[in-house]
C-alpha cells in the first residue's frame, strides 16, 4: 500500500502473486512444497552431520560439500517459508522492508554459492591436476580462506546496487509477479528511471 507524504509517495508493502492460475490448489501445493522443502533441509543437515562426525570425512572436499549444504539450506529458506506462508494463509502481502532483505539474501546466497561451486571445482582440479602437492596447497587454512572469500565477495558487489534499487520510485502497481522478492520484477515495477541499475 502507498502512503501519500507531500507530493512523494513511499511503498508500503507489495503484494506476491505466487500462483494465480492454480490458487485453488492452495492447500495441496502447500503440502508438496512443505514436503520437498522439509526433505531438501534434512538431506542438507544429514551432509553436514555426517561430515562433521566422521574423521575420516575431515578432508578439503567434504569440508567444502557440507559447507554448501549449509548454504543450501540457508538459501531455500530465503524464500520457501513465505511461499508456504502465501499457499497456506493467502497472506500475499510483504512489507516493503522485508521484500529488500529476502532479496538481498537470496541473491547474496546465490552468489556465495556459485563462488563456492567455483572453489570446489578449484579443489578438484587441484586434487588431479596436482596429486602430490594437494596436501599443501589445499590446506585448512586455504579451505577457510576460500569460503571467507565465497562469503565476503558478493556483499560489496551486491549492496551497492540493492541499495539505488531500494530508493527507486514504485507510483504503479505494486503487485510481483512473483512468490518472492526478485530483483528484476522489482525493478520492472519502479516509475524511476531504471537504466543505472538495469
Amino acid at each position: 500500500m502507498p502512503m501519500e507524504m507531500g507530493n512523494v509517495t513511499t511503498v508500503q508493502e507489495f503484494t506476491l502473486e505466487g500462483f494465480p492460475a492454480i490458487q485453488h490448489l492452495g492447500k495441496v501445493l502447500f503440502l508438496v512444497h512443505l514436503l520437498a522443502y522439509l526433505a531438501s533441509i534434512a538431506g542438507n543437515a544429514i551432509i553436514v552431520t555426517i561430515t562433521c562426525a566422521d574423521s575420516r570425512l575431515h578432508t578439503p572436499m567434504y569440508f567444502f560439500l557440507s559447507t554448501f549444504s549449509f548454504f543450501e539450506c540457508c538459501f531455500t529458506s530465503a524464500v520457501i517459508p513465505k511461499l508456504l506462508v502465501i499457499l497456506l494463509l493467502g497472506k500475499q502481502t510483504i512489507s516493503f522492508p522485508a521484500c529488500f532483505i529476502q532479496a538481498f539474501v537470496f541473491v547474496f546466497l546465490g552468489a556465495a554459492g556459485f563462488l563456492l561451486i567455483a572453489v570446489m571445482s578449484l579443489d578438484r582440479y587441484v586434487a588431479i591436476c596436482k596429486p602430490l602437492h594437494y596436501p599443501t596447497i589445499m590446506n585448512l587454512k586455504t579451505c577457510f580462506l576460500l569460503v571467507t572469500a565465497c562469503f565476503t565477495l558478493p556483499f560489496p558487489l551486491i549492496t551497492g546496487p540493492l541499495v539505488k534499487i531500494s530508493q527507486l520510485s514504485f507510483c504503479g502497481p505494486h503487485v510481483i509477479p512473483h512468490f518472492f522478492c526478485d530483483l528484476g520484477p522489482l525493478i520492472h515495477l519502479s516509475c524511476s528511471d531504471t537504466r543505472s541499475v538495469e
